[in-house]
């Protein structure tokens, strides 16, 4: 009775089984006609016309090593081209079409220039192809590079740039490139009117830490400049409050006369960089100078003046600006 009963489930998973297996069949069929049907199209389209773009790598050879090329060298030319379905497959699977011509072929010493012409530039192109395949357009369709023979000049760079920092920031010590000078090559005239280089525009605002950056070198027309780029760096460093009682010193006093200041030192705050705080050196000199006395005002003080620091502080403020005074005569 219990096999009886299982017996619809039993062929029911079987019907299940075979209508799967007879789908999951017509599926992997018609990939399969789909793939053949591509391949058959596709080897129909391996003998047609086809035209196509390829790209053309481009090296010019046997550059006397006296010579320097202002212009650079196009790294490759587009070429349309109209061939065989099957020559493009052979360039996009076996083969990167590639042309190499010779510097002195083409090279006018004249002039200065190495200049390829449109018809001599198809010429090149032709030999890397079947002789069915037609040359439909090229980019660039010529060339034309400056090149010298002279050796470079030595110019010094002139770098434009606005640096700023942070208000609690400062730039401790001067800025520095990682060179002073690049050479320039061109024709003899154009040598003559290039005497120093300049730097793109270089900007920086509220910096907080020391700068590192690359300064690229403004083109010159019809010259070349190595090296393109310098390095530049801006030391900057944080700025820190500082007090410190400073002696007063006396000067332009007659000899006729004994002038004595109470206190004989004031305090001044000033900001530092961070690395010179724990250093103490006598750099701040205040004075008293007995010439800015008003003899006839009954005030008996005189202004404190802050004669000489270090250009590296900044804010430099006297807490007590002026002190008392006697004058004896003697």
């Amino acid at each position: 009775m219990k096999l009886l009963q299982a017996m619809p489930g039993l062929f029911s998973g079987k019907f299940k089984f075979r209508v799967k297996s007879e789908t999951s069949r017509s599926i992997l069929l018609y990939l399969v006609f789909v793939v053949i049907s591509a391949m058959f199209w596709y080897f129909i389209t391996l003998n047609k016309d086809v035209q196509q773009d390829v790209t053309f790598q481009f090296e010019i050879t046997g550059i006397p090593k006296e010579v320097t090329m202002i212009d650079d060298a196009p790294s490759s030319i587009n070429v349309t081209v109209r061939d065989k379905g099957s020559a493009f497959l052979k360039y996009s699977l076996f083969m990167t079409p590639k042309i190499k011509v010779k510097f002195s072929d083409f090279a006018e010493n004249n002039s200065g220039y190495f200049k390829m012409n449109a018809v001599q530039l198809r010429n090149a192109v032709k030999k890397q192809l079947n002789r069915e395949a037609i040359v439909v357009s090229l980019l660039p369709d010529d060339i034309s590079l400056k090149f010298t023979n002279l050796p470079g000049k030595k110019v010094p760079i002139r770098p434009d740039w606005n640096i700023q920092t942070n208000f609690q920031y400062e730039v401790n010590g001067p800025l520095v490139l990682s060179q002073d000078s690049v050479m320039v090559y061109s024709d003899r005239e154009t040598l003559a009117e290039i005497n120093e280089v300049y730097t793109y525009h270089a900007e920086a605002t509220d910096l907080t830490d020391t700068l590192r950056r690359d300064l690229t070198i403004a083109p010159i027309r019809g010259a070349k400049i190595e090296p393109r780029t310098v390095s530049l760096m801006v030391p900057v460093e944080q700025l820190i409050e500082k007090h410190k009682r400073i002696n007063i010193a006396v000067r332009n006093t007659p000899p006729n006369v004994n002038f004595v200041i109470f206190p004989s030192s004031a305090d001044v705050s000033y900001l530092v960089p961070k690395s010179m705080y724990k250093i103490n050196r006598d750099d701040i000199k205040l004075i008293v100078d007995y010439n800015t006395i008003n003899l006839s005002s009954k005030s008996n003080k005189a202004p404190v003046i802050i004669s000489e620091y270090p250009g590296v502080y900044r804010n430099m403020e006297l807490l007590t600006d002026s002190v008392e005074y006697i004058i004896e005569n003697r």
